[in-house]
């Protein structure tokens, strides 16, 4: 008798290491199963840390797959600890195990006892993806209504603090130390005639730097972050909510964020570093240089710079950016590459 062979997938989500769903606690449980049922284990895949809400971005599942439709080691099953293992996207579930039928191999859902060469296990297999994919979507509503309430509530959602806070009890609390740059850059932005650009500069000059956490690993304020800074709530006192949101192209399955018009924004439970007569001036200045922006004529003419982003400034590491000259002069002739 030709002894049975298969694929053996784990995976874990963020977080979701303990009571049994460990990667080492699933393969240990598929591994008495297929000796217990004499089926050889040809190859392992796991993905660490990887949603189930769909099959884009696990690297390990997708390898899997494309061993499945090449053939190459003509396994007879995929064994799982639990069909929540495999995938939390009914549509996603029932497409990988087309795929796998195709090939003849089919799916053992150790836990659930579940085998989907079985006609009642093909349709237990249905509806219970569907039931996760379920769970799934209303495990993300009430998470989002929780964190909405808290934003009401003007309580921080979690996350790393921003400059100037740091976080104590889930509360944030004024670091000075950091709260000084922050203020300083409010002052200058509004009572100067300095844009963001400039203001990068002369923080540069001057040698301040800012905390090393989700802004990058340059010790520097950059335009972008200093626009970030100035167009924040938080340093107002205020807590917003819902601002930007991720968008996933359709075609490419990429996701990308972009801005919200409408977000909640309450008053938050921290001190403020900004009193309202400086931000209202500070945001006035910037729709203004916003709308200066807008009306400056672009050249007809397409000038691509390939080393965008990818040349570094020699003094302080950010990333150079093409930029064209309309007025020549000996330091900057038509095209040429400037640190921001």
């Amino acid at each position: 008798m030709v002894k049975k062979t298969a694929y053996v997938y784990t995976r874990v989500s963020t977080g979701m290491q303990v009571d049994g769903y460990s990667l080492g606690a699933q393969e240990e449980r598929i591994r008495q199963y297929a000796k217990a049922y004499d089926i050889e284990i040809v190859n392992t895949y796991e993905d660490a840390g990887k949603s189930g809400k769909s099959i884009i971005g696990r690297g390990q599942f997708m390898a899997m797959l494309d061993d499945i439709e090449s053939e190459k080691d003509n396994v007879d099953y995929v064994l799982v600890f639990k069909l929540s293992r495999f995938g939390r996207n009914s549509a996603d579930t029932l497409k990988s195990l087309e795929i796998m039928e195709a090939h003849n191999v089919n799916l053992i859902c150790v836990d659930d006892g579940l085998d989907s060469s079985k006609d009642a296990g093909k349709l237990v297999i249905t509806i219970l993806s569907a039931v996760a994919e379920m769970e799934r979507e209303n495990i993300l509503v009430q998470t989002m209504a929780g964190r909405k309430q808290k934003a009401r509530e003007g309580k921080w959602n979690g996350g790393f603090a921003p400059m100037g806070y740091s976080i104590s009890d889930g509360v944030l609390q004024i670091n000075e130390e950091e709260a000084e740059s922050i203020r300083l850059i409010f002052d200058l932005y509004a009572n100067t005639d300095m844009g963001s650009n400039k203001l990068a500069q002369y923080l540069v000059n001057l040698g301040i730097t800012k905390p090393i956490r989700q802004n990058g690993k340059s010790p520097y304020y950059s335009a972008n972050v200093i626009r970030n800074i100035l167009k924040n709530p938080v340093y107002n006192g205020k807590i917003a909510f819902g601002r930007r949101h991720t968008i996933v192209d359709s075609k490419t399955q990429k996701a990308r964020i972009t801005k919200s018009d409408s977000y909640i924004l309450a008053d938050g439970q921290h001190e403020a570093l900004i009193d309202d007569e400086l931000w209202e001036k500070t945001q006035n200045k910037l729709k203004a240089q916003s709308k200066k922006y807008e009306k400056v004529n672009r050249p007809k003419k397409e000038h691509v710079y390939l080393l965008s982003g990818i040349l570094r400034c020699p003094k302080c590491g950010a990333g150079l950016y093409g930029n064209i000259s309309k007025k020549k002069n000996k330091n900057k002739d038509g095209e040429y590459y400037q640190c921001h």
